[in-house]
This record gives C-alpha cells, sequence and structure tokens, in this order.
C-alpha cells in the first residue's frame, strides 16, 4: 500500500518491516513497505508526541490588490504527523466572494461574513518513466515515477473558535509540586484517533463588503494550533520564571 492522499492509514496499529535475507527478490510490494514502514513510524511520532500545528512561518498576508492573499513560506505538521513544508512565498490564492446580506441584520450574517484558510498536505505524481510489458499487453506505457509532497491552500466557510488554553489536566500542581498520579492518569486514557480531516487553519479572515479590498485588519492567525518544540518550550520556562531571554550566540 503506497502512502498517497487517499490510501494512507494513520491509525494506531503495529508496524511490519522488510528482512533481507540473501537471494531475496525485491519487488514494488517490498519497495513501498520499506518506504511505508519509516513514513508511517514517523508520522505516528509527529502525531503522538510533537503534535500538530504550525512550527515557524506560514503567515497570510494581504496582497496589494486586496484581493487575495498570500502564505509565507514556513513547516507545519498535520493532524496525521505529516509533514507541511512551503519553500516560498505561496501564489496568489483569490478571496471567495462577499455573500450579499444587505437586506438583514448584520448579526444574522456574521458568520457567513468570514472564512478560515486552512493548508493541507497534498502528494502528486511526477517524473513519468516507461512501463516494462509485451506487445499484447493495453496497460499504458509509462506512469510517474516519482511522488512529490506538496500542500494546497483552502477557504472554508465561517470562523474558527479560539484556541482553548484552560489547563486539561485537573489538580496538576498541588502547592510547589506536580501532581504525578493525576498526570500519568491522564496520559494512561485511550490513544487519539487521527481525525478525518488533517489540514491546519492556519487563520480567520473577516471578508470585506463586495467590491471593497481586505484590509490586514481582518486577518486573526490566532486561531492557528501551534507545535511546541523545544526552543518554544525554552522560551515558556524563561518567560515564566521571570527572567529575560538571553541573547543567543551569533
Amino acid at each position: 500500500m503506497h502512502t498517497s492522499d487517499s490510501t494512507i492509514d494513520q491509525r494506531i496499529q503495529a508496524f511490519c518491516r522488510n528482512r533481507y535475507v540473501y537471494g531475496k527478490l525485491l519487488d514494488v510490494y517490498h519497495f513501498e513497505l520499506e518506504q511505508d514502514y519509516f513514513n508511517s513510524k514517523r508520522w505516528l511520532i509527529n502525531r503522538l508526541v510533537c503534535g500538530y500545528g504550525v512550527i515557524c512561518g506560514l503567515d497570510v498576508h494581504v496582497r496589494r490588490d486586496g484581493r487575495s492573499i498570500e502564505v509565507t513560506r514556513g513547516v507545519a505538521i498535520d493532524k496525521w504527523g505529516r509533514e507541511i513544508v512551503v519553500p516560498g512565498t505561496s501564489q496568489p490564492v483569490p478571496l471567495p466572494e462577499s455573500p450579499a446580506h444587505a437586506a438583514r441584520p448584520h448579526d444574522e450574517c456574521e458568520d457567513e461574513d468570514a472564512v478560515h484558510v486552512c493548508i493541507c498536505y497534498h502528494e502528486c505524481l511526477a517524473d513519468p518513466v516507461p512501463v516494462l510489458q509485451g506487445e499484447c499487453c493495453d496497460g499504458p506505457v509509462c506512469t510517474p515515477g516519482s511522488i512529490c509532497e506538496r500542500y494546497s491552500i483552502e477557504f472554508r466557510q465561517g470562523r474558527i473558535p479560539a484556541i482553548d488554553t484552560d489547563c486539561p489536566v485537573p489538580d496538576l500542581v498541588s502547592g510547589n509540586r506536580i501532581n504525578y498520579p493525576a498526570l500519568a492518569n491522564y496520559v494512561s486514557g485511550d490513544c487519539p484517533e487521527p481525525p478525518e480531516d488533517p489540514c491546519i487553519v492556519l487563520a480567520n479572515i473577516d471578508l470585506p463588503d463586495p467590491g471593497k479590498p481586505l484590509d490586514a485588519d481582518a486577518i486573526n492567525i490566532a486561531v492557528r494550533p501551534i507545535v511546541y518544540g523545544n526552543d518554544l518550550l525554552h522560551d515558556f520556562l524563561v518567560c515564566l520564571t521571570g527572567r529575560g531571554r538571553p541573547e543567543r550566540a551569533k
């Protein structure tokens, strides 16, 4: 099973890898098994250990025309644990049409005035190569020889709610000590299954009135999930201890 957008299975399951022996015939199945083993295990660790969200970059900007956006270069991990890499500023993405709502009060169409921007992992096939077949075969004479990891940017209707910052572990701190039994109970629950939609939200956008340009203040990136890497956690600890951030060596 090759790990394309449609066939990937990110559920918790045991892994199987090649066992090489002298004289073993390596065919398509075994080479795909080799790739699937390392990809699936890496994506599982990403999803359950690192978490999903934006790692760096991927800011959302209004273009000069006021009718499209662009996403800056950056890296994210989607909700299936797959890495999304934007190597440079994206191509312009036109805004969807603003709905007509002049006859209705503003509070009745507030959600229709907004969209949220998502970035999604995407694979495309490239590099056609010849297919070896006999004269009597009717199959294709060439097939893609590589899988390129790309991304897509989508607009979806409505606003995404703010990120919940309430403590998910009740009674985590007792006095000046961590309540380790509470922490153990928290992590000992069932492993979360991957959601049906793996895409990552980048921003909410309040659409302008028809015919008017989009204002930069209409973009809210505070709703995006974040991957809490080691550097970010270090900065949190520095801030919580009340110390200024030390200058990094140049």
